[in-house]
């Protein structure tokens, strides 16, 4: 089978990385060497990972001539990555999170996806917010991650 369940996915902060890596294949695999031999720590109790990847804008041109819009890519964005977690004060990943708001620094983070395939990138916290909701609800947290890199993709490991 080749789909799988997010169960098991893991999403971790690393430290603070300012680094710009090149967007050739050289670069690439520069970047995925330096970010896993990174020191990261788990954010505890992730109910919801959010997405992340690259998306295109558009850029427009329309000739007078014969009137047709024609349309280019322009720029790649990884995107804000949405996290919603269970709230725990005493998590150290949690706090990592919030100790990275106050920072202007690009962080490194990772997403283990349990089966030898991982997601590095760089991104700032822009958010971390207190979900209370209801006296049935669990108390929440969300996060946003804006990704100021390349997703730098770790394969998983060919076996004989």
């Amino acid at each position: 089978m080749t789909i799988k369940t997010s169960a098991g996915v893991r999403f971790l902060i690393g430290p603070a990385h300012n680094i710009t890596y090149a967007e050739d294949t050289a670069g690439r695999a520069a970047a995925l060497t330096a970010l896993k031999a990174l020191t990261f720590v788990e954010v505890g109790e992730v109910e919801d990972a959010g997405e992340l990847g690259d998306e295109a804008s558009t850029a427009d041109f329309t000739a007078l001539a014969n009137r047709r819009k024609r349309k280019v890519k322009g720029t790649f964005d990884a995107g804000t990555q949405q996290i919603t977690l269970g709230s725990d004060p005493v998590d150290l990943g949690q706090k990592a999170v919030k100790a990275a708001l106050s920072s202007d620094s690009n962080f490194a983070f990772q997403m283990d996806y349990g089966d030898g395939t991982a997601d590095f990138y760089l991104g700032q916290v822009l958010s971390f917010r207190k979900q209370i909701g209801t006296a049935e609800s669990i108390r929440k947290a969300s996060v946003s991650v804006a990704i100021n890199s390349a997703i730098y993709e770790q394969a998983a490991p060919v076996t004989p």
